[in-house]
């Protein structure tokens, strides 16, 4: 008559993974292989799998919401991010140098760029300075990929358009959550060390850790400082800023 009691086999329980894996097993099998000889045991573990489907699909059904929205917001910032770097661009022009005339800023900004700590060339300016430069503190805090492409312009990396381009990759990773913050991190960090090169700076070994601390706990003022750097060099023609310069004009001339 009656279904017998399920058997205390002392089977250890399934673990989560193992469930999807006995899904088709326990569905096509009707129960009839020896694993799932005991119809009733059979029962209870499909009872389990279909719960357990059930609760993953609706946990599914749950994060599309939240992803679909995370994707829009990148994308919509990526839209403006491109708009108000056109802006940007057509209001700032291309680059000048040697554009600072008054002598005493001229000095001012010189003593900066030769600032040394035990003989070797140190940022003109602080982590901490960003007000130092309204205009280069707003972008830096207000759109730090736009005034980072522009740095990329300055130190001749890439062209300003190529340069926001990367940034707009890079705050791609931000569908993926701290991967897109990690990425932006990264690329700080690497071009950063090309700015302690470029101006002779301390570079490797500890200089990197500080670097990747600088873009995660302080990225706009680390923007800031790397933008000030290279606009400094312009304004008094600092020999990487001809560098570059000349560089420019080649690459134009071609």
């Amino acid at each position: 008559g009656g279904v017998p009691a399920p058997r205390a086999s002392g089977r250890p329980t399934m673990q989560p993974k193992m469930r999807w894996l006995l899904l088709p097993v326990a569905t096509v099998s009707g129960y009839r292989n020896s694993f799932l000889a005991d119809r009733s045991a059979g029962q209870a573990i499909m009872h389990e799998l279909r719960g357990a489907l059930s609760h993953d699909v609706e946990r599914f059904a749950a994060e599309q919401p939240a992803g679909r929205a995370r994707i829009f917001n990148v994308l919509l910032g990526l839209i403006v991010l491109v708009i108000v770097a056109a802006a940007y661009s057509a209001i700032k022009g291309q680059p000048r140098l040697d554009s600072c005339q008054a002598a005493a800023k001229r000095s001012s900004i010189q003593a900066g760029l030769d600032t040394r700590t035990n003989g070797r060339p140190q940022f003109g300016h602080s982590l901490f300075s960003c007000f130092d430069s309204t205009a280069v503190c707003v972008m830096a805090f207000c759109c730090a990929p736009i005034r980072w492409a522009d740095t990329a312009r300055l130190a001749g990396w890439f062209p300003f358009w190529v340069a926001v381009g990367l940034m707009c990759l890079v705050q791609l990773g931000n569908i993926f959550g701290l991967f897109g913050f990690a990425l932006f991190v990264g690329v700080g960090a690497y071009f950063r060390q090309k700015i302690r090169l470029d101006f002779g700076m301390e570079t490797g070994g500890m200089t990197v850790c500080a670097d990747c601390l600088s873009y995660t706990f302080c990225p706009c003022c680390s923007v800031a400082q790397e933008a000030q750097q290279y606009e400094d060099a312009w304004a008094v023609a600092h020999p990487v800023a001809k560098e570059v310069s000349a560089m420019t004009r080649e690459i134009v001339s071609r």
